[in-house]
C-alpha cells in the first residue's frame, strides 16, 4: 500500500511539474487580431532581414542560417557529398532531396546553407515560379530589379540572391545563393 501511495504521489508531481503554469484566459477578439497583425507584421520584417526563402514542406531554408536544425527538420536525404568549399572556406557539403540540393559552408566548425538547386519542378519558389515557368511570370513575380547576363536573372536581397537561367522564354534553372560575407 505505500508503494502505491509513493507511486501515486510521484505521478501527481511529475504532472504538476510538467504543466505549463498558464491560467486558462480569455482573449477578446479584438486582442487577438491585433496580436495577429503583430506577428504577421514581425514575420514580414524576419523574411526580409534574412533575404530569398525556400521552402520545401514547411521547412524555411535561408541562406546563412545554421544547417543542423534544417537538416533534422528536413529528414533524410537520397543522397550526400563533400568537398573542399571554393566559395568559402572549409568543407562544402551537398545534400540531395527530392527536386533540390542543399549545399553547405563549414564556419568556425559549423556548417550553414549556401545554396539551394532546384533539380526539377516538383519544387517551387514562395512566389510560385517553377522550372519551365516562363520569363514574364519571373518578372511578374519579382519584378525588374535584377541583373541580366547571358539570360541569367539573378535578384539580390540582403546576405541572398536568387537566380534564374532563362532559355527559349522558359525557367531552366533556379538558385538560391547566399552572398560570402
Amino acid at each position: 500500500m505505500k508503494k502505491l501511495s509513493i507511486v501515486l504521489i510521484l505521478l501527481i508531481l511529475l504532472l504538476v511539474g510538467c504543466s505549463n503554469g498558464r491560467e486558462n484566459t480569455s482573449v477578446s477578439p479584438e486582442d487577438s487580431s491585433a496580436a495577429a497583425d503583430v506577428q504577421e507584421a514581425n514575420d514580414i520584417q524576419e523574411a526580409k532581414s534574412e533575404g530569398y526563402v525556400f521552402e520545401y514542406k514547411g521547412v524555411a531554408i535561408p541562406m546563412h542560417k545554421e544547417a543542423a536544425p534544417i537538416l533534422e527538420s528536413l529528414g533524410d536525404n537520397m543522397d550526400y557529398f563533400e568537398a573542399e568549399s571554393c566559395a568559402f572556406q572549409g568543407m562544402e557539403k551537398v545534400y540531395t532531396y527530392s527536386g533540390f540540393e542543399l549545399y553547405t559552408y563549414e564556419a568556425d566548425g559549423t556548417d550553414y546553407v549556401a545554396a539551394v538547386i532546384f533539380l526539377d519542378d516538383s519544387v517551387g519558389t514562395k512566389e510560385g515560379i517553377y522550372l519551365y515557368s516562363s520569363l514574364d511570370d519571373v518578372l511578374k513575380a519579382y519584378g525588374d530589379n535584377y541583373t541580366e547576363e547571358l539570360g541569367l536573372y539573378t535578384y539580390e536581397l540582403n546576405k541572398s540572391k536568387i537566380s534564374f537561367l532563362i532559355e527559349n522564354n522558359e525557367v531552366t534553372s533556379i538558385e538560391y545563393t547566399a552572398v560570402p560575407e
